[in-house]
């Protein structure tokens, strides 16, 4: 238990010395002062529990002391009694209460009494104490509890972060699984279709052998430019031409002999994730129309003319062939979602038209969206 003190304020030695005997005890620290500047010098260098102040002093009297206790912020909650060897009539009682007393004593001093009072103001202090040191381990408390909170919170956000982090690569990995089993189906198919026009078109083994090498090699470059340069920091395709990307993607369905595909119209560069979203869609295309269109057999033909309409690039695609082409089914594969995200990519649309020798698409796709050099 820490100790408390006390200061006894009187202006003759003797009365000092006979209130400290009175209170002497353990844990009590007395300070004695003999007059009232006196007093409130120790003040401001002490924490007190009581004040016993005498009334009657030369100079600053008990009453101006008491007012000057109250007028200070450090001083104003000290509690203090009055010893006085005067009258005890009211009008001096309420001078002195309205100074700031909390008590009078009246000499001579009953000891029982005096240390039963002091014992009170005593026992106010030491709670006040514990109740000051209880809140400010209740302060240290809530702050560490409100730095918890925060970590815990700072835990839930990155925790969070990294399991959407891991849900989209999850759902990353599941569309490029899906995107390179339906790449390889198309080559598979496509290769298929080289084959046979390449077999249905040579004389002899050697030219079978020189235009199917040359077509796959034509198909190979072609697969390439589907894909983003992933030697370069930002994974961006190399630069190209629309002309130039449609020429290479239909390379490998083109007749030695003769061409069946016409390529015509405006052109401009092209770059960046347009180039990319634009060679999977062509890609597409061709893969179909090899499967099923104007490129699966020797005697279709496709044509197509490029032009600039309104800041934007109009594809129109026609492929004529001598026997119907099957429509569409309303089934939707991983062909048609690839379709649609490459569309989505270029914020273009496509329309198509089908007819008995043929199919008639319009691919149309803003200039800006070609322009664009993000990844």
């Amino acid at each position: 238990m820490s100790p408390c003190t006390c200061l006894l304020v009187d202006d003759l030695e003797e009365n000092l010395l006979s209130l400290e005997a009175l209170l002497r005890r353990d844990n009590l620290v007395v300070l004695k002062a003999r007059s009232g500047d006196q007093a409130l010098e120790l003040l401001l260098r002490h924490d007190v529990a009581l004040a016993l102040v005498d009334v009657q002093m030369p100079g600053l009297n008990g009453f101006e002391l008491a007012e000057l206790m109250r007028g200070n912020e450090r001083t104003r909650r000290i509690p203090i009694i009055f010893v006085t060897a005067g009258s005890a009539d009211g009008q001096r009682r309420f001078r002195g209460y309205e100074a700031g007393a909390v008590d009078f004593i009246q000499k001579p001093i009953e000891p029982d009494i005096l240390r039963s009072k002091a014992d009170v103001f005593f026992e106010l202090y030491r709670q006040r104490q514990q109740i000051a040191a209880q809140r400010d381990e209740l302060a240290a408390q809530a702050q560490a509890l409100e730095e918890a909170g925060r970590r815990k919170d700072e835990f839930l956000v990155t925790l969070r972060h990294d399991i959407t982090q891991h849900k989209d690569a999850r759902a990353q990995q599941e569309v490029l699984l899906r995107e390179i089993n339906h790449r390889i189906k198309n080559l598979f198919s496509v290769t298929s279709g080289i084959i046979s026009l390449s077999a249905q078109s040579a004389t002899s083994v050697q030219q079978f052998s020189v235009d199917l090498k040359s077509r796959l090699h034509a198909l190979a470059r072609a697969h390439d430019l589907t894909l983003p340069d992933l030697g370069t920091e930002n994974a961006m395709g190399a630069a190209t031409t629309v002309v130039a990307l449609i020429k290479a993607i239909l390379a490998p369905h083109e007749h030695a002999q003769g061409s069946r595909i016409m390529v015509s119209g405006f052109d401009l560069p092209l770059a960046g994730k347009a180039l990319t979203s634009l060679a999977l869609l062509l890609h597409e295309l061709a893969t179909n129309a090899a499967k099923y269109g104007a490129l699966s057999s020797p005697d279709g033909r496709l044509t197509i003319d490029l032009a600039l309409v309104n800041d934007s690039l109009h594809v129109n695609w026609d492929e004529r062939v001598a026997s119907p082409l099957p429509q569409a089914s309303g089934r939707e594969g991983f062909g048609t979602t690839l379709e649609r995200v490459a569309l989505r990519g270029l914020d273009g649309t496509i329309d198509r038209e089908w007819r008995n020798d043929g199919l008639s698409l319009r691919l149309k796709v803003p200039l800006a969206s070609l322009q664009e050099q993000g990844v």
